[in-house]
């Protein structure tokens, strides 16, 4: 799951700006005429993270219902907002945006309700991740992929170090110099620093970011680097550094290949973003998109797609449809220990996001 730091989410995106951007949807009127006669259209357009949809999925759905998914991709939820105010109502029908940017589509009108009782296989959805704060009555949004952040520690270097880390403010411990990456990554360095500092990860305190700050000042003497996700799983997996903060989905990776890696620091609540399935205004295929995410939400589908992705399960139809070793992965199926220790990340407006930008510049400038 790649992720970029929202900025768009904090309404300062303008359609200006934006209009600069293109690219290709549907062309022309976007409507899909129904050739065959099945009472479908032909097509559907789906706007998606990359590496997040499997083309044996869209095959399956093309062979039951007819429908053919043009997908195309973006790589962060800022391409996706730009490009979706810049272009045509109706150029896509689907989109995949992470939770902290849903406020943001509804003030921009990019969100087309689901009709009522479209979503049959909404219940195959854990109770856990649905009526969240930024849809309550999931009018809008299906969760489709997420993740959790979580410190990996590979358990015979900690041994050897004399480290236990049981919260954020163990990441201090002396004994981690140089033993310690950290992805690259505003707004979760800064959910890390808020958490070693006790302060609740998702305050709207400004003041709270210096001391944020004076943590991740004391943490940079225990880095290695920022690192770029994919170099963060290699180096832990590898045995390369004792301690990685990293994404779920990369976890599961890297356990999957070393089995000294554990989960580590679970008194510390578990910052979780889900990316959720939403249908876009002005669609011209809304039976057809609705149908497509109901698919989606089929638990044998759903099992298929985390199989080949790796991310957080919501779906509870589909856990028996998994690998035994996804099973097992406690943040994958999340065990009740992680579930019942949650935070959602919200949105930030845009004075908290231009201080945390400040505050993560000066911090690697020091490192």
């Amino acid at each position: 799951m790649k992720r970029t730091f929202a900025l768009f989410a904090a309404g300062i995106l303008t359609l200006g700006c934006a209009c600069a951007l293109s690219g290709c949807g549907s062309s022309g009127d976007a409507s899909s005429e129904d050739k065959d006669g099945n009472g479908y259209a032909d097509e559907i357009y789906l706007y998606n993270w990359s590496e997040y949809m499997t083309q044996d999925i869209l095959d399956q759905f093309e062979e039951e219902y007819g429908i053919k998914v043009i997908e195309t991709t973006y790589e962060s939820n800022d391409e996706l907002l730009a490009k979706l105010i810049a272009g045509k109502e109706g150029e896509y029908d689907i989109a995949v945006p992470t939770n902290t940017y849903i406020q943001a589509f509804k003030d921009n009108d990019l969100l087309e309700p689901f009709d009522e009782g479209a979503i049959t296989n909404l219940g195959n959805i854990d109770d856990a991740y649905l009526g969240l704060v930024y849809d309550p009555e999931n009018e809008y949004t299906v969760p489709y992929f997420g993740t959790i952040n979580v410190a990996l520690a590979n358990r015979p270097m900690m041994d050897e170090l004399g480290i236990t880390v049981n919260t954020a403010e163990d990441l201090l411990n002396p004994a981690l110099e140089n033993n310690l990456l950290i992805f690259d990554d505003i707004e979760s360095n800064i959910t890390l620093a808020l958490q070693g500092s006790g302060i609740d990860p998702v305050t709207t305190d400004l003041a709270a970011l210096d001391t944020a700050k004076e943590y991740l000042l004391k943490l940079n003497s225990n880095l290695k680097s920022y690192s770029q996700i994919a170099d963060e799983r290699i180096s832990i997996t590898r045995g390369e550094v004792a301690l990685a903060y990293i994404y779920s989905g990369d976890a599961i990776q890297a356990m999957r290949e070393n089995s000294d890696l554990e989960v580590v620091m679970k008194q510390e609540q578990f910052p979780l973003t889900i990316d959720n399935l939403v249908i876009l205004k002005g669609t011209k295929h809304k039976k057809e998109a609705q149908l497509f995410i109901d698919f989606i939400l089929r638990p044998e589908i759903s099992a298929e797609l985390l199989t080949n992705f790796s991310y957080v399960c919501f779906n509870e139809a589909a856990v028996e449809y998994l690998p035994e070793d996804l099973v097992d992965m406690e943040v994958c199926v999340l065990s009740d220990e992680i579930k019942n220790n949650l935070v959602i990340i919200n949105e930030k407006d845009g004075e908290m996001l231009d201080k945390m930008v400040a505050v993560m510049t000066e911090v690697k400038s020091a490192k």
